[in-house]
């Protein structure tokens, strides 16, 4: 008897109590039960599993349809050969994942998109390639468990709600100067939709960058009904909860040295930790403003638009861009956190040294102890208080230009995080460097010899071991580097040995003593 003979009477088997007619309907439905509740051995399979419903009711119908022919497995028409090609995608993925192997299928479809354009296989026929590719074991190998913690969660019933405010950090970033700079990301998220409402880069968690992060916030979507955040100095300070209170914004009570209340931002951090900060490493970061620009494409890109499996949907289509019922104008918003102090001015030049700065006083008040409000935010606003009815601004003391600058060149870095704030800036791709890291050495080594790359874990290794010791590489030198090294040893080479001359290559390169030179 083939193999479809026996699928197609073990199938019967488990069917035909629910077709017997002898039987009644409450029996029917204890076999049902039984069926999709019991694991079973399936034919040609190892392990055993139980049968789904609507697996079962499609049997019946087959059943009744075509008889015990209907049973039988349907021949696949392909032969179960592939209907295309996905060699190079699934090379150029396990390059991503040897570059940073906490990268989740997420990360890979986007950034697959993102090179190869719209793709014709799924997440599911992505991981299964991967997991059967001889050099995945490397990247389990490269991976840790982490440990999962029970948490309460409860809900709100619309947008904006209740918001959360958190810090993530402090990380660590190297600039492309040399310079490592310790950082923070701020972040305000709506409960009931999980969308992240705004985001900043501070380099420390004070009240400055939360009076900044809220006011983005506010300023575009409106202020909630609630804020919830924990007694870090900054959110607990008397300077941040009267500026809520006097836009009506009411603060939930928590329980200090309880950081994790609810897990709907720390499940958040953790997704920032696995798609922004895990990706530094791997990305040129010019300055602070190009680190916060990085920032702000991966989440409109990545978190945003990703499927959160609590709420079914993606955070951008549960917030479905519904604005909030309580909206503030800007003059109220930059009141409301305005700092009281005391300070005296000196008597010849009227200057006053207040802690956003330093202002000019009115001849009448040069060298008094005068009541002032300053702008913990920006560093030019600062107001003489006469009584409540009656405020002078003042102007700085010395002109300050924050934003009078020369135009200079476009801040950009090598990296896949790169690629994102392209789109989301709305470049053009051909128009614009993509960033050049492994998964396109990669596939620059497969032109090379002609074959895919890498074969096996121990070819994914070396190749990734000359990477870390040589990159990041551009992307035009390496290109012709290849050339040479093809011109040079020829076809039909080891591995190493093409890697070897490469390295010289490069060596070579670096001593050079002029920087402009384009070729390695």
């Amino acid at each position: 008897m083939s193999d479809s003979w026996e699928i197609a009477a073990w199938r019967f088997e488990m069917i035909s109590p629910l077709v017997d007619d002898k039987l009644t309907e409450a029996e029917k439905r204890r076999i049902l039960s039984d069926r999709t509740r019991k694991s079973v051995q399936w034919p040609c399979s190892s392990p055993k599993r139980p049968i789904g419903r609507s697996t079962l009711f499609r049997w019946m119908k087959d059943y009744r349809e075509k008889g015990f022919l209907g049973l039988m497995p349907k021949v696949r028409k392909d032969k179960g050969l592939a209907r295309t090609d996905r060699s190079e995608q699934v090379n150029y993925a396990l390059g991503l994942l040897y570059e940073e192997p906490g990268r989740s299928l997420t990360q890979l479809m986007i950034y697959l998109e993102l090179e190869f354009g719209e793709l014709s296989m799924s997440r599911s026929t992505l991981s299964r390639d991967l997991r059967a590719h001889p050099a995945f074991l490397g990247i389990l190998q490269r991976r840790k468990a982490a440990g999962k913690k029970l948490r309460d969660l409860y809900e709100t019933d619309q947008p904006h709600e209740i918001w959360q405010m958190d810090a993530k950090g402090p990380f660590s970033v190297m600039l492309t100067d040399g310079q490592t700079i310790r950082v923070h990301v701020l972040s305000i998220l709506d409960d009931f939709s999980r969308y992240i409402l705004a985001a900043i880069i501070a380099q420390a968690e004070n009240i400055q960058a939360a009076v900044r992060v809220f006011r983005l916030a506010a300023s575009k979507w409106g202020i909630a009904l609630r804020m919830q955040f924990d007694r870090a100095s900054a959110y607990d300070s008397e300077v941040f909860r009267t500026g809520l209170a006097f836009l009506g914004v009411h603060r939930n009570w928590v329980k200090s040295r309880n950081p994790e209340a609810q897990g709907k931002i720390e499940a958040y951090h953790r997704s920032l930790k696995r798609w922004f900060v895990k990706e530094l490493p791997n990305q040129e970061v010019v300055d602070i403003h190009h680190l916060e620009a990085l920032l702000q494409a991966t989440i409109a890109l990545v978190y945003n638009r990703h499927h959160h499996r609590e709420i079914k949907m993606t955070p951008e289509q549960a917030l479905a861009r519904r604005l909030s019922t309580r909206r503030v104008g800007a003059e109220q918003l930059a009141q409301a956190f305005k700092i009281a102090v005391q300070a005296k001015s000196h008597p010849k030049t009227g200057q006053v040294n207040l802690p956003n700065g330093l202002f000019r006083v009115p001849t009448r008040f040069a060298g008094k102890e005068c009541d002032f409000r300053y702008d913990p935010v920006n560093t030019d606003q600062a107001l003489l208080i006469i009584d409540d009815a009656h405020q002078i601004p003042l102007e700085p003391f010395t002109k300050k230009h924050p934003f009078d600058f020369q135009k200079t060149e476009e801040k950009r870095g090598t990296g896949q995080l790169q690629k994102l704030l392209d789109v989301w800036q709305g470049h053009c791709r051909p128009n614009a460097q993509p960033g050049f890291g492994l998964p396109e050495v990669f596939r620059e080594l497969s032109r090379l010899l002609q074959r895919p790359v890498p074969i096996d874990q121990r070819e994914a290794a070396a190749i990734e071991a000359f990477y870390r010791q040589n990159g990041p590489l551009p992307a035009q030198p390496f290109h012709q580097a290849i050339d040479k090294t093809a011109d040079a040893l020829g076809p039909n080479r080891a591995l190493k040995t093409y890697l070897q001359y490469l390295e010289r290559l490069v060596k070579a390169q670096a001593n050079k003593p002029d920087p402009q030179e384009d070729s390695l």
